[in-house]
């Protein structure tokens, strides 16, 4: 295995792991909403919505993660498809 491969696997594990501790907030404060900021920059009306979890896992650690953020809510992606499942190289965009 070579050390680019071995480098884009734990950085693909840190993003899974982000995503693991976003489900994992025991707290009932729900955020205010007001942060999201579309790709273009324009603020939606509505929550963002993705088609599938490699979708949302890209956008939150490329648009939406700050040293600051605070872990999303379980419920934004719970029921999004995973259609590539144990793809790794589905997240490889977040490993120029």
């Amino acid at each position: 295995m070579t050390t680019g491969s071995l480098i884009k696997q734990a950085l693909l594990a840190l993003a899974l792991a982000i995503v693991a501790a976003a489900c994992g907030g025991g707290s009932s404060k729900q955020p205010d909403g007001g942060g999201t900021v579309t790709p273009d920059g324009a603020t939606p009306d509505g929550p963002m919505t993705q088609a599938t979890l490699t979708q949302y896992v890209i956008d939150l650690v490329q648009h939406q993660t700050a040293s600051n953020t605070a872990p999303r809510p379980y419920s934004e992606f719970q029921s999004l498809p995973d259609p590539d499942g144990s793809n790794g190289s589905a997240y490889s965009s977040l490993f120029p």
